[in-house]
Parts: structure tokens; C-alpha cells; sequence
């Protein structure tokens, strides 16, 4: 991929485009996103019913907020920014000693904002959001100041998330955004090859005329977007037998609920945001060279939300374990794969080729909407420039509610009923669809394994009792797996003397040779958690082969050797798998470490309290890296 242009000064003739407007009565400040240059928004203070110092003061603050310096880059985020300074305003409309200036703002106006949002559960984000927009308000009392600066704490614990779909849930969302998909694919392709067959001269006026038509109807709509029109530029009247114009363009062009199946269909493939999906690139590079074993291609994605680390490369390839096709749906060709990242990707830049050509978008997801409007505008605010024009045409970007839309015309039926124990419709986002694949892959995308598991997943309440006992299922099978066992041969320090002064003796009654026993004792067995007594007769490898199982398996293995100078490794490690709980999802704990976890409990039981108090106290940073290696698998055979 192109690592991108290098960073550069403006040039020496560069201004900055004019954000704040006070001048001739005006109090305006614009708006420009980063995430979408084509976006300039103008919010006008001076229609808030407050004095003019104070219009202007929050003008100036809401530029600093949303400002090339500020905390803001996104549109909705702006929007939403306005719209809390707005609520804000209504609270010092309805006190009895109005504000006049910024010094006359009080730390009641706050808590009055707080009570006016009641129980809500976003009330505490939302005094957040306008502590963080009203602390660049110039002249405020130290009193205000320092209530502005305070953190409101656990502002995301009140929020009830609806959580991950259930596996009927998902399957159901699935199954009908592919049946979409699939009619659309089918459609356009048939669509292309009636308009190939005639613009070859395969199809004659003279003996097929309605085709004839029909197919120079196709080849304007797929050049241009556009219905053929007479000489006064009303539609051809010979085209009302073929069809509406809404018919006839989505013939050859994806309709808006089409792509809303592809984006939740990308989204679970993936495990990416819905922003990041709709504003997917449609520029991708083929490392395969496409014709490797495994089809790949690598996308330039972008997550604005991470700041500096926004821009990231990903792979669309793998086969998700759950997606294997319906069998009465037959064999699919690698073209027309929905249940890959790859396949839809490339099926959505194949469908999307004429579209995005006419639109001139560099998306992969454009489609045709017959009618339009302004789209959601907040108070007081005009649209000065958008990504796409109003009216009918060609989009490249979906309004966050209109995945919602689409989903509710589907009219499925949620697995839980409401409170009154009547069926209620299934809420289909791409927020609960990303949820689910981190539920069901217990991957982290574009996340830390910390955020997927202490935020994302123990959020998620519709999973949560099947997750818990799936980790139950999983932390028995291994502490059954490590009693069935049975703990390694441990040596105890009056082994190790022994051996010392009798190795031939010492050796016999432990059932190694004399020359094992003493590589033991010389710690030239050593593996990290134990000693190996004969590496090539491991149950891990092919006999009369070394071993090649990660020294992990050795607290497992009939061969290994606990000794006492391996106790604060061992203690060092069980300490540190311990504290991996935090750091991943139960699960995958549950699966890598449950076992090894019961082996050193035991072990390090058996050693006493008052040995391992002295190991830890004896382990230092050399052990500690050591067993870090380990755990990270670096110390395995690759």
C-alpha cells in the first residue's frame, strides 16, 4: 500500500479559511469536518434569545471546540455540540437573574442542566460534552471555570447497551441482507449483459424493437445516470412501457436499501465501524497478485476516532468458521461470495462501477436514490457545502439512520419480548451487528483486547449469560484436563542433594539415567518452567524427534522435572497469567491459559506458603522478562 504523502508546510501565500463571522451584526461560526472535506456547516448564535456578550462568547468558544485545535472534527459531533449549548441556553432563558455576560454563569446553571435531563441515561455525557465546549468560554468566574474542569465519573456505566444479536437474531439479519444482495447482483449482471449484447449489435431494431429500445435506454442510463429525453428536455415518451425512472436506474445502479445490506453484511465479515465501512475506499491492492491459494486484498480503512492512528491497512480474506453457505443455495462462485470479507468486497466494486464512475467517487459503496432532501440539519445551522447534492441522483455516503430504515422495513421480530411480554421488533445497526461479531469471533478489530473485553463485551448484556457459561464449560474441561493428568515429577531440595553426593542412586529412584541427573542438577535441561528429561521422546512430537511444543506444555508433559530453583518462575508466572484476565477476554484466557493457570496452582501448593512469599522475592526482572517471552509466545519454535 502507498505509505502516503509526507507531511509539508502550507505554502507561503496559504490563509486560513474565515470560521468566526461577528462583523456587521452577524455571530456565526463554520464548521469544516476533516472526516469529509466536502462538509462545511455554518451555526448561527445570533438567533439564541441571550445578550449579545454572551453570543459572542460562545461563538468563540464553540470555534475553539470545533477549531482546527479543538476536541471536535466530525460533523454529527458539531451537531451534537450545538444542539447540548443550545439546551444549555434554555436553562438561562428560564432563570429569574438572566446571564448577561460570561461572569454571570453560575455552577446552578449546570445542575439545572443536569435535572432538565432527567434520568436519561446519556444526561451525564451530555453535561460532559458541554463542561468540555463552555471551559473555552473567556471571563468565566474561578467558580464556573473549575466546575467545568471536573470529570464526571463512569459517564458510559449508566448506558444500557441493547447488546449482541442472538445466533437467530443474526442469522435472520443475514439471511435477508444477502437475499437483497443476491437479487441486486442478479438483476444488474442480467441488466449488463442485455446492454453488451446490444451495444455488440447483437440485438436488432427490425426484429426486436421493444429489446432494441430497452437496451438504448440501458446504455444512457449506464453512461450518464440519466433517462434519454426529447428535444425540450422532458422525458422520451417511448419510455414509459419500460418502466418508472426508479426501475429503469436501478437496473444498472444499487438502490439505498441494497446498500445498507452490504454494509451490515461488511460490518459482520469484518468487525469494522459502519463509518469505516461506508466510507471504504474503492482503491485496493491484490498482494496475491491474484493468484495466490487464498484471496486477498489489502484496503486503506480510516477509524477518525483514534486520532493519529486513524489511517489502517486491512486484509480482506478469511473464511469466518460461521458463514458457510446454505446448502439448498448451491455451489457459489468466488465472484459472487457473500460470505467472505473478500468476495464482498469485490462483488460491491463490481455492482458499484458504473455508479461511482458517473459520480466521479473514489467509494466503494455509491447508489441511486430517486428523491432527497437536506438530509438532518441541527438548530440554527445552514449547510453551506455537502458531500452530495439534494434531489434526486447518485450518493456515496449513508446517513447514520438510514442502515435503522432499511432494517425496520425488514419486520423482524426480536428473540426477547418487551416488558409486557408482547413481541417487538428486531432493532437492526450496525452498532449491535459490530458487537456481535466481536461476541461470536472474541477477536479484537481496530481495539485493543482490553477495550474489546472490558467495555464492548462486558456491556453486552444479551450475550452475557451464554458467554458466562461458555467460559464455565471451558474453565472445567481444562481443571478436569489437569486432574486426569496428574502433576510432573517435582524434586524436592532433598532430591537435589541427594543427587548431589549419589547421583547413580538418586537417578535410579527417579527413573532417569545417571547423565540426565546430572544435566538436571547442572541445569542444562532447563526448558523455563521446569527441565526436560528426555526431549526426544516428547508425547508432543514424532518419537526420536527434539520437541517442538511450547515450554508451556511442559507443566503437562511425563517428561518434565520440576525443581526447586524453578519456584519463582513459576510464581512469576502464575502472577502474570493472573493478571492476563484483565487484558483479554474470558474466553481466550479460559482456552490459552486455564490449564497452565491450575498446574503452577498446584505446583507452587505443593511448594508452601512460606517458599512462595521467598521465590517472589527472589525473582527479578530477568525472570520477569523471561516468563513475558514465554507468554507471548516468542520463545516458540515458529
Amino acid at each position: 500500500m502507498s505509505p502516503g504523502r509526507p507531511a509539508a508546510m502550507p505554502e507561503g501565500d496559504y490563509t486560513p479559511p474565515q470560521r468566526l463571522f461577528l462583523e456587521d451584526g452577524q455571530c456565526r461560526v463554520r464548521f469544516f469536518s476533516e472526516q469529509d472535506l466536502d462538509e462545511v456547516v455554518d451555526y448561527d448564535f445570533a438567533t439564541f434569545p441571550v445578550a449579545r456578550p454572551l453570543q459572542e462568547a460562545f461563538a468563540r468558544a464553540f470555534d475553539a471546540h470545533v477549531g482546527p485545535a479543538g476536541k471536535v472534527n466530525a460533523s454529527g459531533a458539531a451537531h451534537n455540540a450545538f444542539r447540548q449549548l443550545g439546551y444549555f441556553i434554555d436553562v438561562l432563558l428560564s432563570d429569574e437573574e438572566r446571564p448577561q455576560v460570561p461572569k454571570d454563569l453560575a455552577p446552578r446553571h449546570l445542575k439545572a442542566f443536569l435535572l432538565k435531563r432527567g434520568d436519561a441515561p446519556t444526561a451525564a455525557m451530555a453535561v460532559g460534552l458541554l463542561r468540555s465546549l463552555l471551559a473555552n468560554v473567556e471571563g468565566l468566574t474561578p467558580q464556573f471555570a473549575a466546575q467545568c474542569a471536573q470529570w464526571v465519573p463512569d459517564r458510559r456505566e449508566k448506558i444500557v447497551s441493547r447488546g449482541s444479536y442472538s445466533p437467530a437474531e443474526e442469522k435472520a439479519i443475514l439471511e435477508a441482507a444477502r437475499k437483497v444482495v443476491r437479487a441486486a447482483a442478479k438483476r444488474i449482471r442480467e441488466s449488463r449483459e442485455v446492454l453488451e449484447r446490444w451495444r455488440e449489435g447483437g440485438i436488432s431494431r427490425e426484429d426486436e424493437p421493444v429489446l432494441y429500445e430497452y437496451g438504448s435506454i440501458l446504455d444512457v442510463v449506464e453512461t450518464t445516470g440519466e433517462m434519454p429525453r426529447n428535444n425540450w428536455g422532458a422525458l422520451a415518451p417511448w419510455i414509459v412501457p419500460h418502466g418508472t425512472v426508479t426501475d429503469l436506474t436501478t437496473r444498472l445502479h444499487l438502490s439505498l436499501a441494497e446498500t445498507c445490506a452490504l454494509v451490515i453484511l461488511l460490518v459482520r465479515l469484518t468487525g469494522e465501524n459502519g463509518s469505516t465501512i461506508i466510507k471504504a475506499p474503492a482503491a485496493f491492492h491484490r498482494p496475491d497478485g491474484g493468484a495466490g491459494p487464498l484471496a486477498t486484498v489489502q484496503v486503506d480503512l480510516s477509524k477518525p476516532r483514534r486520532g493519529p492512528r486513524r489511517y489502517m491497512t486491512v486484509a480482506l480474506s478469511d473464511l469466518p468458521s460461521w458463514a458457510a453457505a446454505p446448502e439448498e443455495e448451491g455451489e457459489l462462485s468466488a465472484r459472487d461470495e457473500l460470505h467472505t470479507p473478500f468476495g464482498l468486497y469485490m462483488l460491491g466494486l463490481e455492482l458499484t462501477a458504473s455508479s461511482r464512475r458517473i459520480k466521479g467517487s473514489d467509494r466503494l459503496l455509491v447508489y441511486w436514490v430517486p428523491k432527497a432532501g437536506k438530509g438532518p440539519k441541527a438548530k440554527r445551522a445552514d449547510v453551506v457545502k455537502r458531500r452530495n447534492e439534494c434531489g434526486r441522483g447518485f450518493r456515496d455516503r449513508l446517513s447514520d439512520s438510514a442502515v435503522g430504515v432499511w432494517g425496520a422495513s425488514l419486520n423482524l421480530v426480536a428473540e426477547e419480548p418487551d416488558e409486557d411480554g408482547n413481541p417487538q421488533r428486531l432493532i437492526v445497526g450496525v452498532g449491535r451487528m459490530r458487537i456481535t461479531h466481536g461476541a461470536r469471533e472474541q477477536k479484537p478489530v481496530a481495539q485493543t483486547r482490553e477495550t474489546l473485553a472490558n467495555i464492548y463485551l462486558r456491556r453486552d448484556k444479551s450475550s452475557l449469560r451464554e458467554y458466562q457459561k461458555l467460559v464455565a464449560d471451558v474453565l472445567e474441561k481444562e481443571v478436569t484436563k489437569a486432574r486426569t493428568a496428574g502433576r510432573i515429577t517435582r524434586l524436592s531440595t532433598a532430591d537435589v542433594a541427594e543427587a548431589l553426593r549419589d547421583p547413580e542412586t538418586a537417578a535410579k529412584r527417579l527413573g532417569v539415567t545417571t547423565e540426565m541427573m546430572r544435566l538436571l542438577v547442572a541445569r542444562d535441561a532447563d526448558t523455563v518452567l521446569a527441565a526436560c528429561a528426555d526431549n526426544e521422546n516428547s508425547p508432543h512430537s514424532p518419537p526420536g524427534e527434539p520437541c517442538r511444543a511450547s515450554f508451556l506444555k511442559c507443566l503437562e508433559c511425563p517428561c518434565a522435572r520440576a525443581m526447586p530453583h524453578h519456584l519463582p518462575l513459576q510464581v512469576v508466572a502464575r502472577d502474570m497469567i493472573d493478571e492476563r484476565r484483565t487484558h483479554m477476554t474470558a474466553l481466550r484466557w479460559a482456552e490459552r491459559f486455564a490449564l497452565p493457570f491450575e498446574e503452577l496452582e498446584d505446583l507452587i501448593r505443593l511448594a508452601g506458603k512460606r517458599a512462595e512469599d521467598r521465590a517472589r522475592a527472589a525473582a527479578g526482572e530477568e525472570e520477569r522478562e523471561l516468563v513475558r517471552r514465554l507468554l507471548d509466545g516468542e520463545l516458540d519454535e515458529r
